[in-house]
């Protein structure tokens, strides 16, 4: 009896470190602190539908994806982001990141395939494993060997709701059993790292990161952090995304892309729409 209520207090200990952990570190804490599913198949398939739209209506990121030459499979990531990116929220649903990370990693494989044998990839700010698979799905297509080490203070192997359409039929499941279906190139190329985003980012000993996706706490000081710790390991033309490019919704986001455009040696391109919240910015080292 005793070591049963030993085991449930460690249990629930370790639960409450877990959810103590996730409101420290992630500024979108709430999408997963969840006790039951909060909708059925239907309610995911519409959103899904309407989430289709507003990925698929953003001309600037259309124009960008001519402009590199790449656009990703639109039923392969529709089908992805079913899993990963249409949940239950405020404000618009919209995975056009998906699109743009994978036609601006497309691009700069194409202009590095002869110079560059392995690429580096990193990932702040893991969630579902959305953006790591469309950038997977890029090296995969280019025939490009390369890593992507992604970091969320999610761990990959812990049983949680993620506000997805498996909750309803599938309960509590790890992100693991979440992306099952895309096996194949998470096994050739995706390493997911259980850690706060500086911890993590301090151990890295990496000799170049080509290519990294900022999208973790929004803060201008984490920003600014993450950038300063990856863009150390960048040569000329390696490229950081950045998401959420926004004044009003996110001022850290925005002041820091803008200091990096106008002192730290950054070309930068950035897609945006008066008629959403979402804007993203392609920068290019010098």
């Amino acid at each position: 009896m005793k070591k049963l209520i030993k085991k449930i207090i460690k249990k629930l200990i370790g639960n409450i470190y877990f959810f103590i952990e996730l409101i420290y570190e992630s500024s979108f804490f709430s999408d997963y602190l969840i006790i039951k599913p909060l909708g059925d198949l239907n309610t995911y398939i519409n959103l899904s539908k309407i989430a289709e739209k507003n990925t698929y209506s953003f001309e600037k990121v259309s124009e960008f994806e001519k402009k590199m030459g790449y656009s990703i499979d639109k039923k392969w990531i529709k089908e992805l982001a079913l899993y990963t990116q249409v949940v239950i929220k405020k404000s618009p649903l919209n995975y056009a990141h998906g699109r743009v990370l994978y036609s601006a990693l497309s691009n700069y494989l194409n202009k590095n395939l002869k110079q560059i044998k392995s690429v580096n990839i990193i990932e702040t700010g893991t969630a579902r494993g959305f953006s790591a698979l469309c950038m997977a799905k890029a090296l995969n297509d280019m025939q490009q060997e390369g890593k992507i080490s992604t970091i969320d203070i999610l761990p990959h192997d812990k049983k949680i709701f993620w506000n997805t359409v498996t909750d309803h039929y599938l309960g509590k499941i790890t992100r693991a059993h979440l992306l099952e279906n895309w096996n194949d190139l998470i096994e050739r190329y995706i390493i997911f790292i259980k850690g706060r985003t500086k911890e993590m980012l301090r151990k890295f000993t990496l000799q170049r990161v080509h290519f990294a996706f900022l999208d973790a706490n929004h803060t201008f000081e984490d920003i600014m952090f993450e950038f300063n710790n990856i863009s150390k390991f960048q040569k000329s033309g390696d490229i950081i995304v950045f998401d959420d490019y926004n004044a009003i919704d996110y001022p850290g986001v925005f002041k820091a892309v803008n200091l990096i455009e106008s002192n730290l040696g950054y070309i930068l391109l950035k897609i945006t729409n008066a008629n959403t919240s979402r804007g993203y910015v392609i920068a290019s080292k010098k």
